[in-house]
């Protein structure tokens, strides 16, 4: 849970709840923690989904690291074509349909400005890469 979570969770209870080394069961108890237990459960709820959308921006950030385009001689012009698109097609198709889920999810507020910017970049890049793959082809025809 981060910060903010506290923060709402000491709202709603009345009293300062933030974790401490030492924070036992036994020292929930003692707060009477019980009572406010459908407080603490859509807290923690909203929590998970918040870090659910959290990593998954992570990882599509991280995935594109990894995708690579190639050049390839084309005949014997000394001239190259691109390679690669397919990987980089298929990680933007997986990667725009997460991202557009990730706007219409209830949880996306403290992302929302992140996602949205991701989301604009994602439907960029599909752009250059289908006119690139258009006036290659059409290149390579001629």
């Amino acid at each position: 849970m981060k910060e903010r979570h506290w923060d709402v969770l000491t709202a709603k209870v009345g009293f300062e709840i933030k974790p401490y080394e030492g924070f036992t069961f036994g020292k929930c108890m003692e707060m009477n923690l019980l009572e406010h237990t459908e407080a603490i459960v859509d807290i923690g709820e909203k929590s998970g989904k918040e870090y659910q959308i959290e990593t998954s921006m992570a990882k599509m950030k991280e995935d594109w690291l990894l995708i690579e385009f190639g050049l390839k001689d084309f005949k014997k012009t000394g001239t190259s074509t691109v390679t690669g698109f397919d990987d980089a097609m298929m990680t933007l198709d997986e990667h725009i349909v997460l991202t557009q889920t990730m706007l219409f999810s209830p949880f996306k507020k403290p992302f929302e400005a992140e996602i949205e910017e991701w989301n604009t970049k994602l439907l960029y890049v599909s752009d250059c890469i289908d006119e690139w793959m258009k006036v290659q082809g059409s290149w390579m025809y001629l």
